[in-house]
């Protein structure tokens, strides 16, 4: 399908992009004011505002998000063991419908065209989990905790071709600690980038500029759970014993404060 001319409607859907965990209170959502300042609100963890279907993005047909969730894909299986083999101290495994339900998936897919409007999200938060089979064996806890599964996602942009300087749509992130003076530092999209980020941080799609005419920027995202290999252990820091295969860490916002 010619993406210059929009996401193809066959596999495609106007408001598609919905995330939304059944029968208990959803986490915060930080919407931009009028004056694009960042304000929390409590509202629906949804990535898009669904109610209004011109403003929404495009997410995959239900058909669609459960044949690449669920079908055989050998580029996914690549990336599940590239994944694997980048976590050596942890095991990797999908998020399990047993912490959010049937409703969330544990693979989504989005494809932002110019003009559409999205909010800050969460993916999740094991601290706000509902009650279930996973909350009787792990509790509560902050993610990162010693111990604890780390719920982290990760994000690939697909585009072959994308000019993230000209066409914009970075994925941004927010730090509410810095209250007043809010901080946001945005990842630019390039063809095959790879972002790691944990659940629990608020970020948001930005939608791609009128430059990119009707090209949806187009991303995968898995949530998975990292699994202590070792009772106690520490779940901060991700490289192991692979930290020559990451790059150096930027620090922005309160976390560059506490440097």
């Amino acid at each position: 399908y010619d993406a210059r001319n929009g996401p193809n409607p066959v596999r495609w859907v106007r408001g598609g992009l919905l995330d939304v965990p059944d029968d208990f209170d959803d986490p915060p959502l930080f919407e931009p004011d009028q004056n694009g300042n960042t304000a929390i609100e409590t509202n629906t963890d949804t990535d898009t505002d669904t109610d209004n279907d011109e403003g929404g993005g495009w997410g995959l047909t239900d058909e669609g998000l459960q044949e690449i969730c669920f079908g055989h894909h050998n580029a996914v299986v690549e990336m599940e063991c590239i994944l694997s083999n980048l976590f050596p101290d942890f095991v990797v495994s999908r998020l399990p419908e047993t912490v959010l339900g049937c409703s969330v998936t544990p693979m989504t897919a989005n494809a932002p065209t110019a003009g559409d409007m999205f909010g800050y999200h969460i993916d999740a938060d094991p601290n706000i989990t509902p009650s279930s089979p996973w909350t009787d064996v792990y509790g509560r806890y902050p993610n990162r905790a010693v111990g604890k599964p780390r719920f982290v996602s990760c994000l690939v942009y697909l585009n072959d071709e994308w000019d993230g300087d000209k066409w914009g749509a970075p994925t941004r992130f927010v730090d509410v600690p810095t209250d007043d003076d809010l901080m946001t530092y945005d990842v630019t999209a390039r063809p095959g980038r790879v972002v790691i980020m944990d659940q629990d941080v608020g970020h948001t799609v930005v939608a791609p500029t009128a430059a990119a005419g009707k090209r949806p920027r187009y991303s995968l995202v898995w949530k998975l759970i990292l699994h202590p290999r070792t009772i106690g252990q520490d779940m901060k820091y991700l490289a192991g014993g692979k930290g020559s295969l990451w790059p150096e860490i930027e620090y922005f916002g309160s976390a560059a404060q506490n440097q």
